[in-house]
């Protein structure tokens, strides 16, 4: 808003991958524009299949995953030191896996970045540092070792599988853990942001009722993908036929 009043007349453009209607709404009255303007693409994403997994063995759930989908994959995990313990059991297991999180140097990263990119390491275990500017379009399947924060956070992430077109899974392993995780994290991971109080508390609400969202996609008997459209917005038939709600043969890898 304050670069509108230093540039008056200047046109603004505003990019989002993953925003819902009532957040859009909010970027063009931030941003000030005369009028409401919006081009939207679809959401839907046909190549990609969606699954949840509610299980407490997490760790046999992905190996079993990471068997039987061949090709490259991402595995998101909530912190630095999970990243380090997944990476660790899936190379146990024998499957070329490296961490990647932000308390790795520069080059680190880059090194194991570039390796995953070009084939040598077959699976990123990440946390959410990892995937921005990310150009691999043979993704094959991208798990989460927990339950995302908000939908808008898990779209853009499973969203990295599958950009060439091809088949490809995104697979959510969920547990009533993850709750209480997030919900600490979100009553607690504000003291020292700099907002007042008022700005912490709205903060707070928002992303409660985000993560609301998220726990009913985590649980609901419906069709994964006709929830995450219908949560965008979009419509979209009752049941896609490819999810784990829709067919249970999702289920069997």
């Amino acid at each position: 808003a304050e670069l509108r009043e230093k540039l008056p007349g200047v046109p603004v453009l505003a990019l989002t991958a993953s925003a819902t209607k009532l957040v859009a709404e909010d970027i063009m009255r931030h941003l000030h524009f005369a009028e409401p303007h919006i081009l939207r693409s679809s959401f839907a994403r046909p190549n990609l299949s969606y699954s949840v997994r509610r299980t407490d063995d997490k760790n046999g759930q992905l190996l079993r995953l990471v068997q039987n989908v061949p090709g490259s994959g991402i595995v998101y995990v909530r912190t630095r030191e999970g990243t380090e313990q997944v990476a660790d059991m899936l190379r146990r297991q024998g499957v070329t896996a490296a961490a990647y999180h932000g308390g790795m140097g520069h080059a680190e990263r880059s090194l194991r970045q570039e390796e995953w990119v070009s084939g040598r390491t077959r699976v990123m275990v990440a946390t959410n540092a990892f995937g921005m500017g990310i150009d691999k379009p043979d993704v094959r399947f991208v798990a989460h070792y927990s339950m995302c924060d908000s939908l808008e956070s898990y779209y853009q992430e499973a969203g990295r599988a599958g950009r060439d077109g091809s088949p490809a899974r995104c697979i959510l392993l969920y547990s009533k853990g993850d709750v209480r995780t997030a919900e600490f994290i979100i009553d607690h991971g504000r003291e020292e942001s700099g907002l007042t109080p008022a700005e912490q508390e709205k903060m707070r609400l928002r992303d409660h009722e985000r993560l609301k969202q998220m726990t009913f996609y985590s649980t609901t008997p419906r069709c994964l993908r006709h929830f995450i459209l219908n949560y965008f917005g979009e419509d979209s038939p009752a049941e896609c036929g490819k999810c784990s709600s829709c067919n249970a043969e999702m289920d069997t890898l």
